[in-house]
């Protein structure tokens, strides 16, 4: 019997990532990069299933010029589609006896999908196009996503259990950085195509100390430094007297602050010598594309991989196999693979390599 695919796009994911938000909650705008990773995923998606899927730029456009079969279901077609629509389009998946649902979004979405299971024992699967995906419901890349939904086919995928997590964006915007546990899904998992959900690491000061110190003795007067989210990068900024949102990234030159929580266009108007520092997310590897969407692939073209400083203290690498690029751009993810020397100490490193294309 052909397995069934419910197939659902929520067409706002990620819209708030560019421009330093931090989430795309209650941002009724549409994300231009969403098509992208649509076609990414469907373009090694598996022929073998019929995809029901949502009306319109929920998921129907997206079928029209593919081999793929589908069906569509009688939700998605209003102008704006909310959260009530993902979950409505959940529910008739559910009685069209779906064998498991993909979607396209972040950890918003991957609430309002399960919201709409109503305990239906169905697993659930992300293609990441959000700003947070904390959620250890989503695969690495929208490749690495339809490279799961093809072993999970063909019977090879494990189905296991993982946490739903979110931010709340409002108690962020005035910053505190709450992420909470929601629920626990069932998604499926091979070969480390999932992602694991984030996890945070409690650190030693004298790590901290001795990377930021590190650093800040190095730094150069003249260039640009793009700081990162993440409480290493916020140590470091600490120590110069700027405390800002956890969150955010923040512009630095002549150790003062130039601008805080800049986004994608404010990074596009930099000009001289520009250098990023970042420090990985915990557990989950992503050091560019996952909670510093401001750093845009037109932006990331100016930068010299050399000039991309990583920190972290040696307690979160152990929790890390790999380091993830995710640009949004499969060529520019190329230019930034390889080997980091991460610093984790005072004039202490540990070389990590990138992960392979899909994992």
């Amino acid at each position: 019997m052909v397995k069934k695919i419910g197939f659902l796009v929520n067409p706002y994911a990620g819209s708030g990532g560019r421009i330093g938000r931090k989430g795309s909650d209650n941002l009724f705008m549409e994300n231009p990069e969403i098509p992208n990773r649509v076609k990414r995923f469907l373009n090694k998606a598996p022929e073998n299933a019929l995809y029901i899927t949502a009306m319109s730029k929920m998921g129907e456009i997206y079928f029209i010029n593919t081999k793929l079969k589908y069906e569509t279901i009688d939700v998605g077609k209003k102008e704006k589609t909310s959260r009530e629509d993902t979950i409505s389009a959940v529910k008739e998946f559910v009685k069209n006896g779906v064998d498991i649902i993909v979607f396209v979004g972040g950890d918003g979405t991957a609430r309002d999908v399960y919201e709409g299971l109503q305990e239906a024992q169905i697993p659930i699967l992300g293609v990441p196009a959000g700003v947070k995906m904390h959620s250890g419901v989503f695969a690495n890349t929208p490749e690495a996503a339809a490279i799961l939904l093809s072993k999970f086919l063909n019977g090879e995928a494990k189905i296991v259990r993982e946490e739903i997590l979110d931010v709340d964006e409002d108690a962020y915007r005035s910053g505190r950085y709450t992420v909470r546990l929601y629920y626990t899904a069932l998604t499926i998992s091979s070969n480390n195509l999932l992602t694991p959900s984030k996890e945070e690491i409690a650190y030693e000061k004298e790590e901290l100390e001795e990377i930021a110190n590190y650093i800040l003795d190095n730094m150069d007067y003249n260039s640009f430094y793009i700081m990162g989210p993440g409480s290493t990068v916020k140590y470091i900024e600490s120590k110069l007297d700027i405390n800002t949102s956890f969150l955010g990234i923040d512009i630095i030159k002549g150790r003062k602050l130039i601008r805080a929580n800049a986004n994608y266009f404010d990074l596009l108007n930099l000009t001289g010598e520009l250098k990023v520092v970042l420090t990985p997310i915990g557990k989950q590897g992503f050091l560019i594309g996952r909670g510093n969407l401001e750093l845009g692939p037109l932006f990331l073209r100016k930068i010299n991989k050399n000039n991309l400083i990583v920190v972290s203290p040696l307690s979160k690498l152990y929790t890390i196999d790999c380091l993830r690029i995710d640009t949004g751009d499969e060529n520019l993810d190329s230019l930034f693979s390889g080997v980091y020397n991460v610093i984790v100490g005072y004039n202490k490193f540990y070389a990590v390599k990138t992960c392979d294309k899909y994992y």
